[in-house]
């Protein structure tokens, strides 16, 4: 029997609503207007792409949907997401087999922490990144690295955790993250284990854990060592002085998304972009304490020469004699 076609599997639901989402979102750009295309397929970078199933889901919606052609790229840490060159290449077989008429292997790249992602200025009409950010140790490093990546003109889709989120998003016991004592951490992870709250169980068949006391406690230091847990202010602040635009606005259609899947119905190919702007903050306000927020960043440039001559321009002559003065 022939296996189902791209368009099929995308139908019988085979994409995790989390990259469908995403790939909304970059649909959306492009349909507003806000993501010009070039006369190329988009060439789009995964950042921590890991196992590559996001490029994989990514490619999968494009060749769905004839007109709209994308070129994945992905790169991981190689401390991190890609510990030995076997992972990197159980990716590459696995994005292979899905995709043989692509050469992954140029796609794919291992980057040392902390070093440049050392890509061509401005290579990338759009990066994305799905449970990424709440782990960058360095973000001002990252958003350089996006400002440099991306082309002005382009944008950066990121689905991740902020530091309202009640829920910690790793052993998804509630206001984990928010504890700052590391020993009150252990104990509140050990508590809601007990109750039943949380990844114990998960953990202990595939992490190992021996018991509920040495589950919190590696929990605790996967969560000091490993997350960076920011506020959508800290992360716009940042942003500023960059050349960045930052937006939270496709947040709510996440949850659209998910409710649409669980419901059997079909979701969108793209998204409204506004409501009234007192909803959009209020129902940014609200689902950002309840689950993962969709941040867009977007290089933006601004000719303050031109607005210099401008402005110039139109003073009255004397003011004119008074600065050449």
């Amino acid at each position: 029997m022939n296996e189902p076609g791209p368009l099929k599997l995308v139908e019988a639901g085979s994409v995790p609503v989390p990259h469908q989402h995403i790939y909304n979102v970059l649909r959306t750009l492009v349909a507003n207007g806000t993501l010009v295309p070039q006369d190329r397929p988009l060439r789009i970078l995964d950042i921590g792409c890991g196992d590559g199933l996001l490029m994989d889901s990514l490619t999968r919606l494009a060749a769905a949907e004839p007109g709209f052609a994308l070129e994945v790229h992905g790169f991981d840490i190689g401390e991190q997401g890609f510990a030995s060159e076997s992972q990197l290449s159980q990716t590459i077989r696995l994005l292979s087999a899905r995709h043989p008429d692509i050469d992954w292997r140029g796609r794919l790249r291992i980057i040392s922490d902390g070093a440049p992602w050392d890509y061509p200025p401005g290579f990338f009409d759009a990066a994305v990144s799905n449970q990424v950010i709440e782990h960058v140790l360095d973000l001002d490093a990252l958003l350089d690295n996006i400002a440099a990546a991306v082309r002005t003109g382009g944008a950066s889709v990121h689905l991740f955790p902020l530091a309202h989120c009640v829920q910690e998003a790793h052993c998804l016991v509630p206001f984990a993250h928010w504890i700052r004592d590391f020993e009150y951490r252990v104990g509140w992870i050990a508590l809601m284990s007990r109750l039943g709250i949380g990844r114990y169980r998960r953990d202990r068949q595939v992490l190992g854990h021996t018991d509920v006391r040495d589950h919190a406690r590696k929990t605790a230091a996967y969560i000091q060592c490993w997350t960076r847990y920011r506020s959508f202010g800290q992360i716009a602040q940042a942003c500023s002085g960059r050349g960045l635009a930052l937006s939270y606005h496709f947040t709510k259609n996440f949850f659209a998304a998910k409710a649409r899947r669980m419901l059997g119905l079909r979701g969108a190919r793209t998204y409204r972009r506004w409501t009234w702007l007192g909803l959009e903050w209020l129902s940014f306000a609200t689902l950002r304490h309840l689950s993962s927020a969709t941040l867009v960043i977007r290089p933006i440039s601004y000719d303050i020469g031109a607005r210099i001559a401008a402005e110039k321009a139109n003073l009255p002559p004397q003011s004119l004699g008074v600065i050449a003065a």
